[in-house]
């Protein structure tokens, strides 16, 4: 699979326009579009890391020698990395939240 593949199949798993992509990036909407698209077949190495960056993954995965991660793997990444931003009190409660719901889903008290 080639990069503009694997970067349109990120883009659809993560649910993002090309714009948000494009904004989180620093380039144009046209220029992702163009990546996606094969059109643009060598994007510099900054943009590349910056994509893998963005999307959570290895450089590796956008050249296609790793595995691309699932759509559940990638939202799991991007609720972990929001974490980071609260506070040592809110991550605790959201922790007790996450033990609440899977004991409510297992049946055990």
């Amino acid at each position: 699979m080639e990069i503009g593949e694997k970067l349109f199949s990120l883009r659809q798993k993560t649910g993002e326009s090309l714009q948000q992509v494009a904004d989180k990036v620093g380039v144009s909407k046209a220029h992702v579009w163009e990546l996606e698209k094969g059109r643009s077949r060598n994007p510099s190495f900054d943009l590349v890391r910056k994509l893998a960056e963005h999307y959570r993954v290895g450089i590796d995965v956008l050249t296609g020698d790793a595995p691309e991660p699932s759509s559940d793997d990638l939202q799991i990444e991007r609720m972990h990395r929001g974490l980071e931003k609260l506070s040592e009190r809110d991550r605790a409660i959201v922790e007790q939240m996450i033990e609440s719901m899977k004991m409510n889903r297992s049946g055990h008290p």
